[in-house]
């Protein structure tokens, strides 16, 4: 069947053959086994290539999350059916995995590794306070704190870490303890309430000073906490300082006795007015407990109020010795006198002024005044003079009046009627002729309204004969 060949050990692929593959298997063809001699060689030979597997490699070991190989490993590829072990890190624990891979004929690696983080135990109950906590698995945090009145006695955190072969929080369970103050601070000239030697949480004491000393601050201190952990007061305690009032002060008046230069709680001095104002007041005054003095006198003119004026206001000013009224008209008056009258001695000096009222120059048209000004004063004539070829219409005289006008009202000057005019009778109503196309047309329009009324007049007396001989 074969023509004699050169005996071979091992199949060599034909020139002209192909590789079948069939899965993972691959065989030679029939006429690559021609090149072998001999029945026991050429039977082996064809078992051989009829069966023989030819298997692939697997790249370096995969890296997977949270796990390593269970030993060195530096090779770059690995046999098929080659199984490598694995190990999980420190922190995590193994799943329902065969934690190992194993490389495929294909030339890749089947992977069964599955690594979870491990979880710490719950860490208990903190009495008195509370533990934060929102996750027991390994690498998390929770915080512990306290009550309001307790302070945490050790660590506020503690974190899921690895101990041994296993995972435990790295601090353990603080305490909470009762917040407790100390004695409070001393001060100088002064005291406290307080008696005991520790002072339990929101519990307070207050503070007086000596005689003779005021207090500076705040006058209650607490026992309160800070940053949860360090019991303190809250707040620094007062001051006492000494009572010290200023020299008195008041105008018109003097210290008659008492005098010092410095002046403590319940020191007392009398007090006097000059001459020319009276005290309103107590005449003895006595520095009291928060440095100041009791209610202080006052010294006044005693005057009347001044006088007051029509049309006007004052002002008035307090100086050393006097008191000064200066008067002021409202608008549209003149101030008649003078202005300024003082207060001495009880008694008013001088005469209060008065306003006299101012009238705006009258408005003549076509004529003239007797007086020409811009403004004129109260009780003041005036006469009017019109022009040539005009007549007046109003009092000729008139007067400003007290409430800045005149009186009788300001006439008019209105032109004066032609000479050369003559009387035209029409319907028993009287026309004039003008001499000037203004009047021509006014005179024309109460013409034509005198016509019409004649019109209405014939109107009516024609209906009432009509109705007469019906």
């Amino acid at each position: 069947m074969c023509a004699k060949q050169q005996q071979t050990l091992l199949p060599t692929r034909a020139a002209h053959g192909r590789l079948h593959r069939n899965r993972d298997a691959v065989a030679w063809p029939f006429s690559t086994l021609c090149r072998v001699s001999g029945p026991s060689l050429f039977q082996m030979t064809f078992t051989a290539a009829l069966w023989v597997a030819v298997f692939g490699k697997c790249g370096p070991p995969p890296a997977i999350p949270n796990a390593l190989p269970a030993s060195d490993v530096n090779r770059t590829d690995y046999e098929s059916h080659t199984t490598l072990k694995y190990e999980c890190l420190p922190g995590y624990s193994r799943g329902i995995s065969r934690m190992m891979v194993y490389c495929k004929p294909s030339g890749e690696w089947d992977i069964s590794v599955s690594c979870a983080r491990k979880h710490c135990q719950h860490p208990g109950y903190l009495d008195n306070g509370y533990v934060n906590i929102k996750s027991s698995a390994f690498g998390s945090q929770l915080e512990f704190g306290c009550r309001e009145g307790f302070i945490l006695v050790g660590s506020s955190t503690s974190f899921c870490e690895v101990q041994g072969k296993g995972v435990a929080w790295s601090n353990p369970l603080p305490e909470c303890v009762v917040v407790k103050c100390g004695p409070p601070p001393d001060i100088s000239n002064g005291k406290h309430s307080g008696t005991e030697d520790f002072y339990p949480y929101a519990q307070g004491v207050s503070y007086t000073c000596d005689p003779n000393f005021r207090l500076v601050g705040s006058r209650f201190i607490g026992c309160t906490v800070v940053n949860e952990t360090v019991p303190v007061w809250s707040s620094s305690p007062p001051t006492c300082e000494k009572i010290i009032c200023s020299q008195p002060n008041i105008l018109h008046g003097v210290i008659v006795s008492g005098y010092k230069a410095t002046y403590t709680h319940k020191d007392s001095v009398t007090l006097a007015c000059l001459n020319g104002t009276v005290l309103r007041g107590r005449h003895i005054i006595q520095c009291q407990g928060d440095g100041s003095w009791s209610s202080l006198p006052t010294c006044e003119f005693d005057c009347d109020l001044p006088p007051a004026i029509a049309h006007g206001y004052y002002t008035s000013r307090v100086y050393y010795k006097t008191t000064l009224v200066t008067y002021k008209c409202d608008e549209g008056y003149r101030l008649v006198g003078k202005a300024v009258i003082s207060c001495s001695f009880s008694r008013w000096k001088g005469t209060a002024p008065w306003c006299k009222a101012l009238c705006q120059k009258p408005e003549i048209g076509n004529g003239t005044l007797s007086d020409e000004k811009d403004q004129y004063d109260e009780s003041e004539n005036v006469t009017i003079q019109c022009d040539s070829g005009f007549a007046m219409l109003g009092s000729q005289s008139i007067t400003c009046s007290e409430n800045g006008t005149w009186y009788p009202e300001v006439p008019r000057c209105e032109r004066e009627a032609s000479k050369d005019l003559k009387p035209e009778f029409t319907g028993n109503k009287t026309m004039q002729h003008v001499p000037n196309s203004h009047d021509l047309k006014m005179a024309l329009e109460i013409y034509k309204l005198t016509l019409e009324v004649e019109l209405l007049q014939l109107q009516i007396q024609k209906e009432k004969h009509t109705d007469r001989e019906l």
